[in-house]
């Protein structure tokens, strides 16, 4: 096993025992686990990074956050008078 395979195993295997520490009366076969279990850890990963981003960009004055009437956050390039 390279390098990268190996990391990717200690990457899925984190994951892994996220969800299980998350969920402790967890229990699936293998495809369940694929499909639902690891997929959910990595879009709770995904959106914090995301999350990190859009913060950092919204900061920087790159973007602006409009709110709907909803209280929804859509992220937008903030318009100067250059564009």
């Amino acid at each position: 096993m390279g390098e990268k395979d190996s990391s990717l195993s200690q990457d899925t295997s984190e994951l892994l025992m996220d969800y299980l520490q998350k969920n402790l009366e967890a229990g699936d076969t293998l495809e369940g686990i694929a499909n639902w279990w690891l997929e959910r850890e990595r879009i709770d990963q995904v959106v914090d990074e995301v999350t990190a981003v859009l913060e950092n960009l919204v900061q920087k004055g790159t973007l602006q956050v409009v709110r709907t009437p909803g209280g929804v956050s859509v992220y937008k390039i903030k318009q100067t008078l250059d564009n």
